[in-house]
């Protein structure tokens, strides 16, 4: 039996999470601009830049699952990764963000910078979301430190987005030299990020001997990389989750993508944009706020699909109705929690399909299900960038082009229609193949422990 999680700990189960978003957004905003706007690379490096990282990115998630379910440090298996990965992490980012030497040296710094610190942090990052499952087996208790992970995602996306842009500037101006903005502040970041998982690695300190964590010091157990590849196999909870959100993050995106275009041509609004994209930030954070009693009362997946629904509903308002500047917010705003909701349930949903797998194999492959939580976020911005560029070559869009009806429309299916049909399709397959509800889990759990007893009293 666990020992009970205390409050903080519940609480503050997202504070590794804020620290990694305020590191992780000077990347989401900035890195293609600083390679070409700041380390002035030649476009052409630039974009096998940005393909190589892409395509590494991708590659890093299983990598990093493989690599977590693998090692088993003195500190407890997944809790040691808190102390051990963000230094590395911090000091590799760092390094994607420098100029040094010629134009193919410097390419070639920040491409290992870039592979080494996400591969890295997609191992501890991993380590963190499986303590989800690892601490507690209290359905209430995960949705709770699933909620805070949610608030604590927005809060440091708030933060960076209030004081990063500034300070990276401000940093830039003070020493004469506009890189060093982006590399001292990736410094920064790196630093708030280790502090982050080091309070948190030491608030865990009395559950380190609870749940997985039983086996400090000694050989992890044997599961090779084929029976960690059939725990997606023989999950289907697993694979709609994934799916679904694959079309949520893609859809999502996607808007962010054309939000510049649909401000500037649709309803003629650019400095709203701002304005509109902290606005979506302050959404999310509610939506975390209240997803804990939601769920808890009409349970993970119903809430997950009326949640993600209202989204699609505003979207296809969006896309059909021709609405006005001030009317389009509101209508994005409060759609908006239709996102953020399903952002803080995904990490206990997740867990539950660790508790499915081990019922169904024998096998928990905690770290490597877990990891796959950046799965779909990693496809879907690969996949990102070809959906925007087909939806600006189809109305042949250049810069300042006037604005034409045909224009219009095809900014307004970029923006909401294709989404909205990313996270229908989504949410179809989900109901079709994620049927973990509170009733099935309890069974499933019983079932498992009672197995692990009958093995223990055979002992």
């Amino acid at each position: 039996m666990n020992k009970p999680l205390k409050k903080s700990v519940i609480n503050l189960y997202g504070l590794p999470s804020f620290g990694f978003q305020t590191l992780v957004n000077i990347e989401v905003f900035f890195f293609a601009a600083f390679l070409t706007d700041f380390a002035k690379l030649p476009l052409a490096i630039v974009s096998i830049i940005l393909l190589a990282t892409s395509i590494v990115d991708i590659l890093a998630v299983p990598t990093s699952g493989v690599i977590l379910e693998k090692s088993n440090m003195k500190w407890g298996k997944y809790r040691s990764w808190l102390l051990v990965g963000p230094p590395i992490a911090a000091v590799f980012y760092v390094l994607q963000f420098s100029q040094i030497g010629s134009s193919t040296t410097s390419a070639l710094i920040i491409f290992v910078g870039f592979a080494v610190s996400h591969l890295v942090w997609n191992t501890f990052y991993a380590a963190h979301i499986s303590l989800n499952n690892a601490l507690t087996t209290v359905r209430e208790e995960r949705i709770s430190m699933a909620s805070n992970r949610g608030m604590f995602n927005a809060l440091g996306a708030l933060v960076f987005s209030y004081f990063g842009v500034k300070s990276i500037t401000a940093i830039g101006a003070s020493v004469g030299n506009p890189v060093l903005g982006y590399t001292y502040m990736a410094a920064i970041t790196g630093l708030i990020m280790i502090a982050c998982n080091v309070i948190y690695f030491i608030m865990i300190k009395d559950y380190a001997q609870s749940g997985s964590e039983t086996k400090i010091g000694k050989p992890a157990d044997k599961m090779s990389v084929g029976e960690m590849l059939k725990q997606i196999v023989i999950n289907p909870p697993l694979i709609g989750l994934m799916l679904v959100e694959l079309g949520r993050y893609l859809g999502r995106f996607v808007i962010f993508g054309m939000a510049f275009y649909y401000f500037k041509y649709v309803i003629n609004d650019l400095p709203g944009l701002a304005l509109f994209m902290t606005g979506l930030t302050i959404v999310s954070f509610f939506a975390a706020m209240i997803a804990a009693p939601v769920a808890k009362r009409i349970g993970e997946k119903n809430a997950y699909i009326i949640s993600l629904g209202l989204l699609v509903i505003g979207l296809l308002m969006v896309w059909f109705l021709p609405l006005q500047a001030n009317v389009f917010k509101i209508v994005m705003f409060v759609a908006y929690i239709g996102y953020g909701l399903p952002d803080s349930l995904g990490v206990a949903m997740y867990s539950a399909t660790v508790d499915y797998g081990e019922w169904k194999t024998g096998k928990n492959a905690r770290g490597f299900i877990m990891s796959l939580i950046s799965f779909p976020i990693k496809i879907s911005i690969f996949i990102r960038s070809v959906i925007i560029a087909a939806v600006l070559g189809s109305v042949s869009y250049v810069a300042d082009m006037a604005v034409t009806p045909e224009l219009v429309q095809g900014i307004k299916n970029g923006f909401a229609l294709y989404p909205a049909i990313f996270m229908i399709i989504g949410l179809l397959l989900m109901m079709k193949l994620y049927t973990l509800t509170p009733k099935r889990m309890a069974e499933i759990n019983q079932e498992v422990a009672e197995r692990k007893q009958l093995t223990s009293e055979a002992k």
